[in-house]
This record gives structure tokens, C-alpha cells and sequence, in this order.
């Protein structure tokens, strides 16, 4: 595992660099960057070990990240768990309201709804037989087969627009 530790004095160069710049690669940047990578193995593999530096460092931000989801998910469990816990003692001992000098608190009641689900066992495709216009239907292109037809030189309507794009070239890193 690469730490900032581990990186050499080329690589700590790249890293300010970039950390200077807050990640923004600018025209200047970039020739900068270049002209140092260009100048031996040496500095292609400072750029590896920042390369690996910053996907550890994004790899924790995304695990902080989960953190703090699920922290934010437990205090909304809370939060409903209190409100339901007013609720009932709104209800009960205050007929539904309270004034305080810094809220006033209150329930109410949601409107009524219904709300319609297949039955166990039942598919949209045999209700869509007996009430077709009780289906939802999504219409798409489907682009794989398009290209597929394309490419197999059959004749397709002109109403389908293909993009060639050229492969984007990427550095590996082992």
C-alpha cells in the first residue's frame, strides 16, 4: 500500500502539484506535469505511486462517505420514531396541539389514499391482455441491437442517428 510516506521526492512534487491546484488540471498544469514525466522512469513511477496515493485517498473518502449515509439514515429512523412518539402524546394529553414560547406543535391528519397492486401470482403482461390501458409501457431504443444491425450491414431506418467513437486511451497501472 502506497502512502505519502513511500513517495519520493519527484512523486511529492506531482502530489502538490496537484493539491495546489485543488485536482484541477489546467493547460499550464499539464505541460508541467508532462515536462516532469518526461524526464525518466523514475519520475513515470512517482507519478504511479501519486496515481495510487490518490485512489486510496478516494477510496476512503468513499468509505467515509457510507459512514455518514448511514449515521444521516439512523438520525431520520430517530426522527420518525420521536415524531410518532409526539403524536401520541399530542393526541392523548394535549388534544392535538401545544403552544410553547418557541414552537407551536401540532398533528394532523394526511389525506386518505388507495393505492392499487397486482395480486400474488398476476404479471403486467396478463392484466395488460384483459385492460391494456392499465399498463404502463416504456418505449426505447435499443441501442445494442441497432449497432448490432449496423455492423451486420442490414438496412436500418434513417431515423437513427450512429456516432463512431474512438476509444479513449488509459494508463494501467500493476
Amino acid at each position: 500500500m502506497t502512502t505519502l510516506y513511500d513517495l519520493t521526492q519527484e512523486g511529492l512534487e506531482i502530489f502538490d502539484m496537484l493539491s495546489d491546484n485543488l485536482g484541477e488540471l489546467t493547460p499550464e498544469l499539464e505541460q508541467r506535469l508532462d515536462k516532469l514525466m518526461l524526464e525518466g522512469p523514475q519520475r513515470m513511477e512517482a507519478a504511479a505511486m501519486v496515481v495510487r496515493t490518490l485512489e486510496q485517498n478516494a477510496a476512503a473518502c468513499e468509505a467515509e462517505s457510507d459512514r455518514l449515509r448511514q449515521r444521516a439514515k439512523s438520525f431520520g429512523e430517530q426522527i420518525d420514531r420521536l415524531k410518532k412518539r409526539m403524536t401520541s402524546c399530542l393526541d392523548t394529553a394535549f388534544s392535538g396541539k401545544v403552544k410553547t414560547p418557541l414552537f407551536t406543535i401540532w398533528t394532523q391528519k394526511s389525506a386518505d389514499r388507495t393505492i392499487a397492486e397486482l395480486m400474488p401470482g398476476i404479471t403486467p403482461e396478463i392484466l395488460q391482455k384483459e385492460r391494456p390501458d392499465l399498463v404502463r409501457v416504456k418505449m426505447e431504443l435499443d441501442r445494442e441491437k441497432a449497432v448490432t444491425e449496423l455492423d451486420a450491414g442490414r438496412p436500418l431506418p434513417e431515423l437513427i442517428l450512429f456516432e463512431r467513437k474512438e476509444g479513449t486511451r488509459y494508463v494501467r497501472i500493476r
